[in-house]
């Protein structure tokens, strides 16, 4: 198994893994959004807000991980307001329970560690909970959501 940080070059390969995960948490694929990840991935990798790792067996991506940074308003303990945020963990099923997603988060939270990050967010799947616990990831600032 190889691993290696993404490129402009992969943004098929991540549109894929992204729109398999989206349907495996169960969200239906109610209209085509592959316009919208080319251009979220493109500027992403580009503009250094989006950083993405993958594994590649036999020449095939069968897993990535993604850290994205976005900004909020400062805070006395975040006076900079750029939040880390895990996510795009996913692995094809074929290859699951096999240590992948350990070493693809260990991947992304190395970078965030590098880039000066004390904390990172992230929102887990049913299945993502447990490999989340085990880094030592806790509940902490629920969201509160309204639908419009």
């Amino acid at each position: 198994m190889d691993f290696r940080r993404a490129v402009l070059s992969d943004i098929d390969v991540l549109i894929d893994l992204r729109k398999q995960q989206l349907l495996d948490e169960g969200l239906p694929p109610v209209q085509n959004i592959d316009v919208e990840l080319r251009k979220y991935f493109a500027e992403g990798l580009t503009g250094h807000s989006f950083i993405a790792w993958l594994a590649i067996e036999d020449d095939t991506v069968v897993a990535t991980s993604g850290l994205c940074f976005y900004r909020l308003p400062p805070t006395f303990s975040n006076p900079s307001g750029v939040v880390a945020y895990v996510t795009n963990m996913f692995t094809v099923r074929p290859f699951r329970r096999r240590g992948i997603a350990t070493v693809m988060l260990e991947k992304v939270l190395h970078e965030a560690r590098i880039l000066g990050f004390s904390a990172v967010k992230l929102h887990a799947s049913t299945d993502g909970k447990a490999l989340y616990r085990k880094f030592g990831f806790q509940v902490s600032e629920g969201y509160m959501l309204l639908k419009l």
